[in-house]
């Protein structure tokens, strides 16, 4: 079974308008080459993502499983539609597909009682398998103002998705790395969470967490960033992952942002195809891991 783990869909009013302009950005870098005309000061009315461009995505894939994650920007800066009402969209949007389409809740622990009451009210509606959370927008994983968020998330029994690494726009980086989530971990042993990207840069803090935590996860999205430019530092980085945490790494593309540049398809066959590891250790991170975390 092929599951991508980390996946975004969204419609243009579901974004601030600074995370939409960050998000464009690499367009700044391809407008020359492919003659585009892109005015980087004004913001696209049209920049979105819908449940049927994921379903084109899998297909391509193929792809058997995809878990998407709204994500809460609006903290930073308030989109034109609450973040409810975005996270209702998602739900509702999957809702034909649940079968092969996982959502999860996107909000932000800042919200305190709110976000505690959304994720319960999302758990008791729609099942709601886990939260995704973005440390950027302020806030550190093990500040004590946070600590209530994960006890319910824990209580709830939902997995956690983190972003973790790189940040752009008005959110920042410093809020980001891994080892944050160390006394997380510790407190809450059933609460399962996935650093996404690896941790990015900080990836060795990842690992370190894996090793010393049996419910911390992450993810392989974002590693396509390497590629077609770079094949050989994306083969180390899953080669890292082959030896440094086997059972704890699950494939994703954080569709759609890199499509523009290197198709998620694509990013599929290099980790299918590659000679990273062998075929028992592909199968657990093309799938195996994250259907074990979910109980898929």
């Amino acid at each position: 079974m092929i599951i991508d783990s980390h996946v975004h869909i969204w419609l243009r009013d579901h974004l601030p308008d600074s995370m939409v302009r960050a998000y464009l950005e690499p367009l700044r870098a391809l407008k020359d080459l492919f003659d585009l005309d892109i005015d980087a000061e004004n913001v696209w009315p049209d920049y979105g993502v819908d449940v049927s461009k994921v379903l084109e995505m899998m297909a391509a894939g193929p792809v058997d499983r995809t878990v998407v994650l709204p994500i809460d920007y609006n903290i930073v800066e308030q989109a034109r539609i609450d973040i409810e009402e975005y996270n209702t969209w998602v739900f509702d949007s999957v809702a034909p597909y649940r079968d092969r389409i996982v959502p999860f809740i996107g909000i932000d622990p800042q919200r305190g009682s709110r976000a505690i009451e959304i994720m319960e009210r999302f758990v008791r509606r729609y099942d709601a398998l886990g939260v995704k959370v973005y440390p950027a927008t302020g806030w550190y994983p093990n500040e004590e103002r946070i600590m209530e968020f994960w006890k319910h998330a824990d209580d709830l029994g939902l997995a956690v998705v983190t972003h973790a690494g790189a940040a752009w726009g008005p959110l920042e980086e410093k809020y980001n790395r891994p080892s944050f989530f160390d006394q997380v971990l510790e407190r809450h042993s059933d609460l399962k969470v996935i650093i996404a990207h690896l941790g990015g840069k900080y990836r060795q803090e990842t690992y370190d967490l894996c090793a010393r935590h049996p419910n911390c996860y992450t993810d392989i999205s974002a590693l396509q960033g390497w590629l077609p430019s770079d094949p050989d530092t994306c083969l180390a980085r899953l080669k890292e992952v082959a030896e440094k945490a086997p059972d704890r790494a699950s494939f994703g593309t954080d569709f759609p942002l890199f499509d523009l540049s290197y198709a998620s398809s694509m990013w599929l066959n290099f980790v299918r195809e590659r000679p990273w590891a062998d075929e028992d250790t592909k199968a657990k991170v093309l799938g195996g891991n994250m259907q074990r975390l979910l109980d898929l």
